[in-house]
């Protein structure tokens, strides 16, 4: 019995809550492949580009559900205990991961177009809103004020799902099983792994997405909420896309910059994966987490 449950507090040990929720949520999530035949004889990359915000809502709408009944029945703990208090500090701190994220974004615009490693265009924004004879698929690939809040509202989703799975549930209850140090290490690894599914993926920005974990981690450890990690995700992804013209690791979308990468070194520009698959990140990772300590210690 013990190999199953603690003695201390007659719960499932860790490892199997996790293995029960991530079931939980994979019976969730698999709702993505009864609705795609329903949109027609879409392709693989067709679906994943067209429905995107489909699909995340799906994603978002199946974690908040799991982690809801894992955290009360596995876990039998509260669904705000995962760090999901919301007070004033709140908005201030997916404020602030939002705006740390842009500039990261930025910084790292700057550094290739100063080493001429991509090319600025120009902007590329539309004056429709929505409809105006543009199918849901064509109207994803124009940048306009419709667009950019449809971008915002799935990397939102994206977001909030990806830190309530792997920062919020699997995480702390790694660290519950595995002690602290341990539980970074597998959670940055799997974050990293998981990825590599990603379109474009390679050893290089799986390594470099681990780090990328580790920046989220330490949003949830220094605040012990997980609204800073919440907020840099939602900045990065819609200012590394979107806004700035980069690929969302491996995914495109209509972006209100126009960019061309000029120079065949993906390990610096990232290539079609998105910055991060670029060497560059890392120095600009390291910049950001000097400023979330300093926050965090406010």
């Amino acid at each position: 019995m013990s190999f199953f449950r603690n003695k201390d507090d007659n719960r499932l040990k860790s490892g199997w809550r996790i293995c029960l929720f991530l079931i939980l949520f994979w019976v969730f999530a698999a709702t993505i492949f009864v609705v795609k035949p329903l949109l027609g004889d879409l392709t693989k990359r067709e679906f994943l580009q067209g429905y995107s915000l489909l699909i995340v809502s799906i994603l978002a709408i199946g974690a908040t559900i799991s982690v809801r009944i894992a955290r009360k029945y596995f876990d039998k703990k509260s669904w705000i205990s995962l760090g999901l208090v919301v007070s004033k500090k709140t908005y201030q701190d997916l404020l602030f991961g939002f705006a740390l994220s842009g500039l990261m974004a930025g910084i790292f615009f700057v550094l290739l177009l100063l080493f001429d490693l991509i090319s600025f265009q120009g902007i590329n924004f539309s004056n429709q809103f929505f409809g105006s004879g543009y199918s849901y698929l064509e109207f994803m690939k124009v940048m306009s004020l419709g667009t950019l809040l449809l971008l915002l509202t799935e990397h939102i989703l994206v977001g909030y799902w990806e830190e309530l799975v792997f920062r919020g549930y699997i995480l702390q209850n790694l660290m519950e099983g595995l002690g602290r140090y341990l539980a970074v290490l597998v959670s940055c690894l799997i974050y990293g792994l998981i990825h590599m599914a990603n379109p474009n993926a390679g050893i290089l920005s799986s390594a470099i997405i681990v780090f990328f974990g580790y920046l989220r981690i330490y949003g949830y450890l220094s605040t012990k909420m997980l609204w800073l990690s919440m907020g840099m995700h939602i900045g990065w992804n819609f200012f590394q896309g979107p806004i700035f013209g980069f690929a969302a690791s491996g995914h495109r979308h209509a972006t209100l910059l126009e960019i061309s990468i000029i120079s065949e070194k993906t390990w610096l520009t990232g290539g079609e994966f998105g910055p991060e698959g670029s060497v560059l990140i890392l120095p600009i990772l390291l910049f950001a987490l000097m400023i979330m300590k300093a926050y965090s210690k406010r």
